[in-house]
């Protein structure tokens, strides 16, 4: 993994901030099943083949279209579907408030990275698939909450049809299991009120322009 970082003269720093998910990995797995391991080994296979990095708050993969986007990014006008290149964006939960600025800083350094070191590789399109891009999060939260401004960076491109309660729970609480649960902080007690029956939340994909700073509708 070295030996590829200075072949595309990325900076040992990324590299660091980007390997910190193996121990936050392995924390995990103790604090979930209270021994040594790997909580999700598949996920850190990425960054150890130089497909993802931490650039400040978000991270970013290599990766290429799906179904699930490339209608509305054909909806966008950009000549891209299934198969092309775009970034992966995902959403660590351990590196603080999901600010505008920090976004906007994560993206700028993102433009900057895949045109620098993997020129090769012409990114025009971020996507990003997560619980947070869920419509229904609008009705319990302030419009100028950091959540509903990430959302509106988006076109919503997916809705799933059935609950998928799991998911958001573990993120924002760290357990399956409510009971107990401190839920006084937001938004974790709108994620509670949601997941106790009936339950709603689910997996939304959305897109974005990679190189522009238009918000998406």
């Amino acid at each position: 993994m070295r030996a590829h970082h200075r072949e595309r003269g990325i900076a040992p720093e990324i590299a660091r901030r980007t390997l910190t998910d193996v121990g936050r990995n392995i924390a995990a797995h103790r604090r979930w099943y209270g021994t040594g391991g790997m909580l999700r080994p598949r996920w850190l296979s990425l960054h150890f083949h130089g497909e993802l990095y931490q650039l400040g708050r978000l991270q970013f993969q290599r990766g290429r279209i799906g179904t699930w986007t490339s209608g509305s990014i054909a909806a966008e006008g950009l000549p891209l579907g299934p198969g092309d290149l775009g970034l992966g964006l995902h959403i660590p939960d351990f590196l603080g408030p999901l600010t505008p600025k920090a976004c906007d800083r994560s993206l700028a350094m993102a433009r900057d990275f895949f045109a620098r070191h993997c020129s090769e590789e012409p990114y025009a399109v971020v996507t990003c698939g997560s619980w947070l891009l869920d419509p229904q999060l609008k009705q319990y939260l302030p419009r100028d909450s950091n959540i509903v401004r990430f959302q509106e960076r988006f076109r919503i491109s997916h809705l799933p049809t059935e609950p998928e309660d799991r998911t958001p729970v573990r993120f924002v609480f760290g357990t399956d299991d409510l009971l107990g649960t401190d839920v006084r902080q937001s938004p974790g007690r709108r994620v509670a009120g949601r997941a106790r029956p009936p339950p709603r939340a689910g997996h939304c994909a959305g897109d974005r322009a990679a190189h522009s700073d238009r918000r998406r509708p």
